[in-house]
């Protein structure tokens, strides 16, 4: 199996790369850190692309560069994500575009230009958003906007292949350990603080190994009938929030 994976030099990614890799994937992976990519490329095997998302040209050499050096593609992981904590009162212009840029124009775009192969090769594209994607949080206001819309293109992409014979599905993850989401340039104290973080009902935050099982199983022939779905993985936590909101 082939597979391109944006954002997977740490958190997330990084563990997606590492199962992917022992699930016998060739797979060739992009992100902004040179010392991080390198390192994870040397721990797995798989090849690094260093590439920054915000930059268009850069971002579509990177996808034809993987597609060229994998010979086509079998799947694509969308994964790349940026987080800003702060209400929308406390968001500023260039953090709110950064954010939407790298989190929701980077997907759209980067699918679209994969478009051609992924048909030619009937492949499978899993989309990785947020427990925000489907519940919005009000202190992580322009993540949330982002991630829901992340959710929709999803959707849109996933009633689009089906007629095709790709396939797309979201993966919403809840809060995950270590919680190392990049931030906006210049606004690193806007970080998500991960001691703020109420546990699961199941009384542990999520893996990064939580989400690649996932993950390698939707891009595998074992999902070959799940296609438009939207998959929280958040240990229940949506859940019991939701219960509540329909008890009052």
């Amino acid at each position: 199996m082939r597979v391109y994976l944006t954002g997977g030099t740490s958190g997330i990614g990084r563990a997606c790369v590492g199962r992917l890799r022992e699930d016998g994937a060739d797979v060739i992976f992009s992100g902004r850190n040179d010392a991080r990519g390198k390192a994870v490329a040397k721990e797995t095997g798989a090849r690094f692309v260093r590439c920054d998302l915000t930059d268009r040209a850069a971002a579509d050499r990177a996808l034809d560069t993987a597609i060229k050096r994998l010979g086509g593609l079998d799947a694509l992981v969308l994964n790349a994500g940026i987080l800003f904590q702060g209400s929308i009162e406390s968001t500023p212009d260039a953090a709110f575009r950064e954010i939407v840029e790298t989190n929701v124009t980077a997907v759209f775009r980067t699918a679209r230009r994969a478009w051609p192969t992924l048909v030619e090769n009937r492949a499978s594209v899993v989309v990785i958003g947020s427990d925000t994607t489907i519940r919005g949080v009000h202190d992580l206001a322009a993540y949330s906007v982002s991630k829901a819309a992340v959710g929709a293109v999803s959707d849109l992409l996933a009633g689009e292949g089906a007629l095709v014979g790709v396939r797309v599905n979201c993966v919403c993850p809840g809060d995950v350990e270590p919680g190392v989401q990049a931030t906006p340039r210049g606004h690193e104290d806007h970080a998500e603080n991960p001691a703020e973080w109420v546990p699961p009902p199941g009384g542990r935050f999520g893996q990064g190994e939580d989400v690649a099982k996932l993950v390698s199983w939707l891009v595998g022939p074992e999902s070959a009938h799940v296609n438009g779905a939207t998959i929280r993985i958040d240990g229940g936590m949506g859940a019991v929030f939701q219960a509540a909101s329909r008890a009052e």
